[in-house]
């Protein structure tokens, strides 16, 4: 669960720099950050990163800070740009516990698509190691795929790691396989065990997510479903001085590379 603190920034006077009174850290419109060019006051940002986290819509964050729908709807495709660069872990560790789910292709926002066209089938994986580590990707269409769960997935896991499957027979036999003969009883994860109703509760609160924009937002629901509190001012300092800066017009032409 994030807990959300009230951040109080003070505009420095005749400056690029943003001070914040609480934690006396400061934020600048640096180079390819996530503001980077941007017109708007920084403190609308830092606001609307705080709306955001705290679920609020589009239209809401929008009237309350007093700029159109269309910014809004772009500044969030930018936050969830910064909050996928970096997020999956290095290595799984410990009880590495897995399941997957299944979505339909989501067109929303996508241009030339045609109605009839088939919506292929999303394959995410999710998995929790030791050390308060998650991943949530997608990382096939329609069908199964050894080879690419094998690169993605488990060149992640320690070879020491023992895996808890749910339910998928393809994650079942690859625990099989790498756990050996060794079982064990290891206390079930909800967060994982229940991928499936927890994403579509989650996802479901946007009112349809793009495919082309479902990394962003599977790094979001990451954030939500650690164990640690996440401090709303490392949130803040984290997109701040990353090079993640995407233009706008880059936003609406993003794809699923998978």
């Amino acid at each position: 669960m994030v807990v959300i603190s009230i951040l109080d920034m003070e505009v420095i006077s005749k400056s690029k720099d943003n001070k914040c009174k609480e934690c006396g850290k400061t934020f600048s419109k640096v180079t390819n950050s996530l503001w980077s060019y941007s017109k708007k006051d920084l403190n609308k940002w830092i606001k609307f990163i705080e709306l955001m986290m705290k679920r609020k819509s589009l239209r809401f964050s929008a009237e309350k800070l007093n700029i159109n729908l269309a910014t809004a709807f772009y500044w969030r495709h930018k936050i969830l740009h910064g909050l996928k660069i970096d997020s999956i872990p290095n290595r799984l560790n410990g009880d590495v516990h897995i399941n997957k789910t299944i979505l339909k292709e989501n067109f929303k926002e996508s241009r030339n698509i045609v109605i009839k066209e088939r919506r292929r089938n999303i394959w995410i994986i999710a998995a929790r190691g030791n050390e308060d580590s998650m991943l949530a990707m997608p990382i096939f269409k329609d069908c199964w795929n050894w080879n690419i769960f094998s690169d993605k997935i488990y060149s992640k896991i320690e070879k020491r790691s023992y895996i808890v499957a749910y339910q998928d027979r393809y994650i079942q036999i690859e625990a099989k396989k790498h756990n050996e003969k060794l079982v064990k009883e290891v206390k079930t994860d909800d967060r994982i065990k229940y991928i499936i109703m927890n994403l579509k509760i989650w996802l479901g609160k946007f009112k349809g997510v793009a495919t082309k924009y479902l990394e962003g937002y599977l790094s979001f629901f990451v954030l939500f479903n650690l164990n640690r509190k996440m401090d709303y001012i490392d949130i803040i300092s984290n997109l701040s001085f990353k090079n993640i800066f995407i233009k706008t017009k880059e936003i609406s032409i993003q794809e699923l590379k998978i």
